[in-house]
């Protein structure tokens, strides 16, 4: 599969579709009250692990990932730590889907067999990752445009409807800091900031490293501001306790919107937007996991995009029996057992073995 090299701002809208994908469902994980700090606070150790990320590919003078793994580890290990960030990006597709179906079914096709969307959305997908970077870049800078217009038109009803009070803010860290900096080590450093390293598979198709830098960084405080934006109508909205029983909170904020009984009901718009969100996330993890597919049986990329497509689309259906089961998860297994391994301990060992073997004068 060919590699395009995309323009800056293409790269930058990419990136940050990307960061919001299914964290405008969800935002931060609410396990603290003040969720809006968490999203502020965590921005300074996902800047440090991107960092890591980066200086990795100066290191190891290598163009992505994947070459980079099979330069440092061996042919043998190589082959295996490939195949495991395949199966790891296949996976939290899977994941994405799962969450995309079960809004939309909650919000507007609650009838249709989530079969059939699963099959309709896997096809969107593979066709816009069989398209490379290129394609995807397009359809992100118009989803991009619709998620600040939406967040923005959506606080304006809010506030003409009157459901807006911003002493729902209050009281701020009732329960001290350690909860706050606890979320943020437990859940949110890892999603969604910790699952750009999946960007480092194509980052040749991204610009030089340094580009590459910046613009991630400005990906991720674009979005960190976003989803704190997004934390505090939610909270402004609902309330603190509302927001600890709702599943998806930013549809409940939006559903109290309510001018004149004539503008109402704008979850569905909500729905569509995470849609497109979601759609751009799904494509570059599938896109990843077929190259990393042709890399370990050497064929050509495009042959692993259909059956790739199908597999996370039945993996979707499969991951949990419910959706309680779902979140749970995601919240406690994947984070321990595939986030952490996968976008800190495989990474930091790996820049580790280059240091090493820069010391001893060795050609990488």
């Amino acid at each position: 599969m060919k590699t395009t090299r995309l323009q800056p701002f293409h790269t930058f809208t990419i990136m940050t579709v990307f960061l919001l994908g299914t964290s405008i469902i969800f935002g931060t994980p609410r396990l603290v009250e003040d969720t809006w700090i968490v999203d502020l606070i965590t921005l300074v150790p996902s800047c440090a692990l991107f960092m890591l990320y980066t200086r990795l590919l100066v290191a190891g003078k290598s163009n992505d990932l994947y070459s980079l793994l099979f330069k440092i580890w061996g042919r043998l290990l190589g082959q295996v730590l490939v195949l495991g960030y395949t199966v790891y990006f296949l996976y939290i597709a899977s994941r994405n889907i799962r969450d995309m179906i079960e809004l939309v079914k909650t919000t507007l096709l609650g009838s249709t067999p989530e079969e059939l969307l699963i099959l309709l959305f896997i096809l969107v997908i593979a066709y816009a990752s069989a398209g490379g970077l290129s394609t995807i870049g397009r359809v992100a800078i118009p989803v991009l445009g619709m998620v600040l217009f939406f967040f923005l038109l959506l606080a304006v009803f809010l506030g003409f409807s009157g459901s807006l009070d911003t002493e729902r803010i209050l009281p701020l860290l009732s329960k001290g800091v350690s909860p706050v900096i606890n979320a943020t080590w437990r859940s949110t450093i890892w999603f969604p900031y910790g699952e750009i390293i999946v960007f480092l598979v194509f980052v040749n198709g991204l610009g030089s490293p340094r580009r590459f830098r910046k613009l991630g960084l400005a990906a991720m405080i674009c979005s960190c501001f976003v989803l704190t934006f997004s934390s505090l109508l939610q909270i402004c909205t609902l309330g603190k306790e509302n927001m600890k029983f709702s599943v998806f909170a930013l549809l409940d904020a939006a559903r109290q919107i309510n001018i004149g009984d004539f503008i109402t009901r704008m979850d569905a718009l909500v729905a569509f937007i995470i849609f497109f969100s979601v759609l751009v996330k799904c494509s570059i993890f599938l896109y990843a996991g077929t190259k990393g597919a042709g890399l370990v049986f050497k064929k050509s990329s495009r042959k692993f995009t259909l059956p790739c497509a199908f597999l996370i689309g039945g993996y979707s259906i499969l991951v949990t029996n419910n959706y309680g089961e779902h979140i749970e998860e995601g919240l406690e297994h994947v984070i321990y057992w595939l986030h952490i391994p996968m976008q800190l301990a495989i990474p930091a060992a790996t820049l580790l073995l280059v240091w090493i073997r820069n010391l001893k004068g060795e050609e990488l």
